[in-house]
């Protein structure tokens, strides 16, 4: 299956997983009052943070692995079978953890919601969705999420009528449980489970590596939460939670681009093929910003709009907050693809956690010392984040390099995207003068804006934006040629 199609369909995925929650999510902020939505937030913010320490890395490191052997079968039985092993036992020692939590340490220790929640541990322990992108089977994937979030969608509708949290939560839980049974059923039916010369111990340092990369990162957005919802209350989660789920949301339809070449450009370098590596990696980033840059701006243009429409006047603090997300969420773009694309597949871990290890104290520094000078709050939380991602970013720039200075993250060529992204500030104000309504107001900036954009790529010769293009419409003419 080509790389193209593999990105077509990881973005039309993260694309159902945007549109799904654009759905419930206003139905949600609506229906529930602003105490339930302020509860919840924080319990599934909590929960997250067990379900995070309890995957062990194991999707990141199951990755690399399996599609290093995914053409020895038997090999990769067993390597199925040790990770999936692992991860149960995790998710089941977590899930005691979480008990102690809910029970001993949390505030809101007598609600039901957290014990409802806490079924998303059965399918934690059941996630080898790994597996299916360490093959490439993202047709696969990208059927079962449609049909079990179209489920979802109806539950939402069906049965939370009112302020009904624990409708709310049953929905939210079966449909992230059904969603790895049913991943689970598929691979396990192609990759039998075997339990013969079996080596749990072999994989434990490795994965030791990846926890630590992957879990350093709760330091950052997840510590905001958590220290928001101690030290300040449930709804300073909300004001923080929405716009980082908005601009997340759209940060990971895009690099949809990047994650599905993970696996190729692990391929090439073990393959050593390190032209191949390079001339994919380069493209895949410029293809990345070219897309990502305009959206981000996009986003800080129409901040008010955005908040206006998904949270119904219940959350304008929240603006200035998305505002600061675009720099944040571009700036963990940048640690993101030096991380997995080039230190990562070099095997660079230690320089990863060094990097991570130092943002992450930052930030939960620059958050202990906003609190004691009475500052901390939403947007601040987020300035600080941005800050720590910025000191990421650098310090990872300077171990690539070291590695190879043939590996691009931030050219000028980057500059000049968000120099084509600018006219979106002069347009949303001529739109305003004109339309008073926020969605059509949005919609119109968004229609101007993007043909401003794709014209000045155009009229600039972009090769990237050019190449892509010349093969999108041969494969329409394709497709013409076939009917």
């Amino acid at each position: 299956m080509s790389l193209r199609f593999n990105a077509f369909l990881k973005i039309l995925l993260s694309v159902v997983n945007i549109i799904i929650p654009i759905i419930v999510g206003p139905y949600i902020i609506r229906v529930l009052n602003k105490e339930s939505y302020d509860t919840f937030t924080k319990a599934t913010v909590e929960l997250q943070l067990f379900i995070s320490l309890a995957t062990l890395g194991v999707y990141t490191y199951g990755i690399r692995t399996a599609s290093k052997i995914r053409e020895e079968k038997n090999e990769i039985r067993k390597v199925y079978t040790e990770l999936f092993l692992l991860g149960v036992i995790m998710n089941a020692l977590f899930s005691l953890f979480y008990l102690v939590y809910i029970r001993y340490i949390n505030n809101h220790s007598g609600e039901i919601i957290y014990l409802i929640l806490m079924l998303q541990f059965v399918g934690s322990a059941l996630n080898v969705e790994w597996m299916n992108e360490a093959t490439e089977n993202y047709r696969f994937i990208m059927l079962k999420s449609v049909l079990v979030k179209a489920g979802y969608v109806a539950a939402v509708f069906i049965f939370v009528r009112g302020d009904n949290l624990i409708a709310y939560g049953l929905a939210v839980s079966a449909a992230y449980v059904l969603e790895n049974v049913l991943s689970f059923i598929y691979i396990t039916r192609k990759n039998k489970i075997t339990l013969r010369s079996l080596s749990l111990r072999r994989h434990l340092k490795p994965l030791l590596l990846v926890f630590l990369i992957t879990n350093i990162s709760l330091l950052y957005a997840q510590t905001d939460k958590l220290m928001l919802g101690l030290l300040i209350s449930d709804h300073a989660v909300s004001v923080y939670n929405i716009p980082h789920y908005i601009a997340t949301s759209v940060y990971n339809v895009v690099i949809s681009i990047i994650v599905v070449s993970v696996a190729r450009l692990c391929s090439l370098l073990n393959n050593k093929d390190r032209r191949g590596y390079l001339l994919l990696h380069n493209e895949l980033v410029r293809s990345f910003y070219m897309i990502f840059i305009p959206l981000m701006v996009f986003i800080f243009v129409g901040a008010g709009d955005i908040i206006a429409l998904y949270a119904a006047g219940k959350y304008n603090e929240s603006v200035v907050p998305l505002k600061i997300f675009t720099f944040a969420i571009f700036l963990n773009s940048v640690v993101y693809i030096e991380r997995e694309c080039a230190l990562y597949l070099h095997e660079r871990e230690k320089a990863i956690i060094a990097c991570n290890l130092t943002g992450g104290l930052f930030n939960l520094t620059a958050n202990v010392a906003l609190y004691f000078t009475g500052y901390f709050r939403p947007a601040a939380a987020v300035a600080t984040l941005a800050a720590s991602f910025f000191i990421v970013a650098v310090m990872m720039r300077v171990f690539v390099r070291k590695v190879d200075r043939k590996i691009d993250a931030v050219t000028f060529k980057t500059a000049t995207y968000f120099l084509f992204s600018l006219p979106l500030f002069l347009l949303d104000h001529v739109i305003a003068l004109f339309v008073s309504r926020p969605l059509i107001r949005l919609l119109s900036l968004g229609l101007v804006g993007g043909l401003a954009y794709l014209l000045l790529l155009l009229t600039s010769n972009d090769r990237i934006f050019i190449n892509n293009l010349r093969v999108s419409l041969d494969k329409i003419a394709e497709l013409k040629n076939k009917t």
